[in-house]
């Protein structure tokens, strides 16, 4: 590795970037249609410009021959470094080049004091063998599911009545939140990290009272669609759709897809089916705006009721993964 330089990539690298992953994934077994240059530097620019980004290159003479696209992602468990594409250039692949960029990022992440490396690959392609041989295991504990909502389908829509927003039961009022409710959504997203993990402490709390309110506002009602019930003058329950917009495959041909963050009631409203309320407006929403797909991963709680929604259990192509380097 003595010739190979590893660097932090800014944006000045981008067209090597798209030229690199376009040259990476169009052979393969991956056979992914990059003809479309400016779109693929659109999505360069997606994933690379990600809030707390982080992305890492390999170069050699000044020229770029592997890269990862990720960014910094705080969790309860620790920070994690969450990568969303890594390839290695054609030419330089089978030489053990993969196996060394994947050491000297390890090793970068933890200077940062980061706990660990995530990232989702086929189970069915050579780079799941790559990743475990590199140290990386398999997240068997995490269910993914999804639900397609696709207009074509018979499904969508079937057995669902009414629940476009401002309609709801007695005193509860179902709408979108906007950039008024921030303060709320802050509010709620702390009680639902109580609820699921027991407590949290001051500097954890604080963490998130720093980083929430501008997050909100950079996402919100943009790549972040929050559906909340009002009662008694503040928010009682809100789930989250983070849209994605991927490369277009069959499964999305318009590369639109989406992700439940979380979902969340305030103790005294359970039991009323706000829950399920909230995940139908969100289904609806989903299909009006042509978001082909709504993947998330469900809690024992949770599950019966997606379920009943029409969730089903991802049939398990995708491997999860995550590197520990702490």
């Amino acid at each position: 590795m003595e010739n190979y330089s590893l660097i932090e990539l800014d944006e000045s690298y981008l067209p090597q970037m798209a030229e690199l992953y376009g040259k990476a994934f169009s052979g393969e077994p991956w056979n992914d249609d990059w003809r479309d240059t400016k779109q693929l530097s659109e999505y360069m620019k997606d994933i690379s410009k990600a809030y707390n980004a982080l992305n890492y290159g390999l170069v050699v003479d000044g020229k770029l021959i592997a890269m990862s696209v990720g960014k910094i992602n705080h969790w309860w468990e620790g920070t994690n470094y969450n990568i969303e594409e890594l390839c290695v250039s054609p030419s330089y692949q089978g030489r053990g080049v993969g196996s060394n960029f994947l050491e000297l990022i390890e090793q970068c992440v933890r200077e940062k004091g980061l706990a660990g490396i995530f990232l989702q690959t086929d189970n069915d392609k050579p780079s799941y063998r790559f990743y475990h041989k590199n140290g990386f295991k398999d997240l068997d504990a995490h269910i993914s599911m999804y639900k397609s909502v696709r207009t074509t389908e018979k499904t969508v829509g079937e057995g669902i009545p009414d629940n476009r927003p401002g309609l709801g039961p007695d005193d509860i009022e179902y709408d979108i939140a906007d950039l008024n409710d921030i303060s709320e959504l802050v509010r709620l997203r702390i009680l639902y990290m109580i609820d699921d993990f027991g407590s949290v402490t001051d500097e954890e709390r604080e963490g998130m009272e720093k980083q929430l309110p501008g997050y909100f506002e950079r996402e919100l009602g943009k790549k972040l669609i929050a559906f909340v019930a009002r009662a008694e003058g503040r928010l009682v329950a809100a789930a989250y759709l983070l849209i994605i917009e991927k490369p277009a495959n069959p499964f999305f041909l318009n590369g639109l897809d989406s992700e439940v963050l979380s979902v969340y009631t305030e103790e005294g409203y359970r039991g009323r089916g706000i829950c399920s309320q909230l995940m139908k407006n969100m289904i609806d929403y989903a299909a009006e705006h042509e978001i082909s797909r709504i993947d998330l991963v469900a809690t024992d709680e949770g599950y019966p009721i997606y379920k009943k929604l029409g969730f089903e259990d991802k049939v398990q192509k995708y491997k999860d993964m995550r590197l520990a380097v702490l």
